[in-house]
């Protein structure tokens, strides 16, 4: 994003993205307990923001990890009797919505796992080195996937573990599901739970929250 500050604490129409992100959570009627897991030299401020803000089921605040894996261990090795599912969510996407982080946990307590994705509507080019297309792949089969990810509490952690004792480090939790036990069920995702990734996303994302405002 190339900010003073991490994704999580710039400003959306005033307010930090991490309190967007944690409000649409506590809206979801499924969700009981919330954990946040930050990067450790956030902790003091995220523990701020989210006081200043009174938001509901927040359970913990935690450092996380060096990479994305470790921190999701981190929040899900965090004891809360009586949940029987995980769901994962990235600070980054404000803009997700109670309905969809409900419908993804639904499909969770059919299917034991779930996920928000979106259907790749572009045409897919192959490139080895960034600069020549190379193959062209075949988009009806390929889906972006987002966040939501919603799993069956005790196999999750122990893929978990698992995937430590391997080296196994994707980039989604999702692919933990897929690589050991079989295929996750796909909610469709929406455009606006975009990942805020680059400047120009945090536009998109001030525009999406001011036209949300003005249809309340």
């Amino acid at each position: 994003m190339g900010a003073a500050l991490r994704k999580p604490f710039l400003t959306l129409e005033g307010t930090p993205v991490l309190v967007h992100t944690v409000r649409a959570l506590a809206e979801a009627p499924s969700v009981r307990r919330i954990v946040v897991v930050v990067h450790p030299d956030d902790l003091q401020r995220a523990e701020q923001l989210l006081s200043a803000a009174h938001v509901a089921h927040i359970e913990a605040i935690l450092p996380g990890g060096e990479e994305r894996i470790d921190s999701v261990r981190v929040g899900a090795q965090w004891p809360c009797p009586g949940i029987d599912k995980i769901l994962v969510h990235d600070g980054a996407r404000p803009l997700v919505t109670p309905a969809l982080v409900e419908a993804v946990i639904q499909a969770a307590r059919v299917h034991g796992a779930a996920l928000a994705a979106l259907a790749v509507l572009d045409t897919v080019k192959k490139s080895s080195d960034g600069r020549f297309a190379e193959e062209t792949l075949a988009r009806a089969h390929l889906f972006k996937a987002q966040t939501p990810q919603v799993f069956e509490a005790a196999r999750f952690r122990a893929l978990l573990e698992r995937a430590a004792q391997e080296g196994f480090r994707p980039t989604d939790d999702a692919a933990l599901w897929e690589r050991y036990i079989g295929p996750v069920a796909i909610v469709p995702g929406h455009p606006a739970n975009l990942k805020l990734t680059q400047p120009e996303d945090l536009e998109i994302a001030q525009a999406i929250v001011r036209a949300r405002a003005h249809h309340i």
